[in-house]
């Protein structure tokens, strides 16, 4: 359970990696962006990762117009749940994947937008279908097309990784994800999908509050350690479900200051709470 972070590549390969070095971690999740040339970038990530060492364990979709400021938004932009979007959101799947495989990483993650409960639904059968299509590119590719938590419970995404039917089809587990959406206790999440989990965020947040609830709006993210999610406990259960892959903190905050003081942050605390745990 080496820590390592999730990062975005919108800016040169070398000045980022200098900066994760400097936080003393060599492993991560390579978030990427949808401005991000995946063609012209490959040959400046590849040298950026021999040169520097890095352990990239996946490549991170994000998509354009994806809005996370309301469940409302949410459920209309983010992942494929809309159908005007998909069919472009697919191809860059696709090349991520492929720029991904130039450099070597095992895995393409995402969201993939709010599965619906109910297998009945047109939606449900579309995600799934598109599902086997990514998983199957990617399977080709030798990766895992990995889903993240949050945007419905676990027993939803168990069951639609059941009915997807891809060995290839894995879970990136996100706690703070859980909390922010309302969907569920992390860890009893985290035991529920252990099987298919093979990568995690170290992320926190708060829930929220009823009335923001109640319109729509999601917890707010923030310092590892600072929010809901009970770290040593995480740690804890991964140790006991056996997972033996990276702890890449995940700190998305606009003022770049700001969120590296939280990463040293998350660092220090994550290095404390590994230790009480004797990992």
């Amino acid at each position: 359970m080496e820590i390592g972070l999730m990062f975005w590549a919108n800016r040169d390969s070398r000045t980022i990696l200098a900066e994760i070095r400097d936080l003393g971690l060599q492993a991560g999740q390579v978030g990427v962006p949808p401005e991000l040339d995946c063609d012209r970038s490959v040959e400046s990530w590849k040298s950026g990762l021999t040169e520097f060492d890095f352990t990239a364990t996946s490549a991170v979709c994000c998509y354009a117009g994806e809005d996370y400021s309301h469940l409302e938004t949410v459920h209309a932009t983010v992942g494929f749940t809309t159908e005007s979007l998909r069919a472009d959101r697919v191809a860059r799947t696709r090349q991520v994947s492929d720029f991904a495989k130039a450099l070597g990483i095992p895995g393409v993650s995402c969201h993939i937008g709010f599965i619906p409960a109910d297998p009945r639904e047109r939606l449900y059968a579309d995600l799934a279908d598109l599902a086997r299509s990514l998983c199957d590119h990617c399977g080709g590719n030798g990766q895992n097309f990995v889903l993240e938590t949050g945007q419905e419970s676990a027993e939803v995404l168990l069951a639609f990784l059941a009915h997807v039917g891809r060995d290839n089809l894995k879970v990136n587990f996100d706690p703070a994800n859980m909390i922010m959406y309302k969907s569920g206790d992390p860890l009893a999440a985290l035991r529920i999908l252990a099987p298919h989990v093979v990568s995690v965020h170290c992320k926190d947040a708060n829930f929220p509050a009823d009335a923001a609830k109640a319109e729509g709006f999601l917890g707010a993210e923030c310092a590892l350690g600072d929010g809901e999610v009970n770290f040593p406990a995480f740690l804890q259960t991964l140790r006991e479900i056996g997972y033996q892959g990276a702890l890449c903190i995940e700190r998305e905050e606009p003022d770049h200051a700001k969120r590296m003081a939280d990463i040293k942050t998350g660092v220090a605390r994550l290095k404390s709470w590994k230790a009480g745990l004797g990992l």
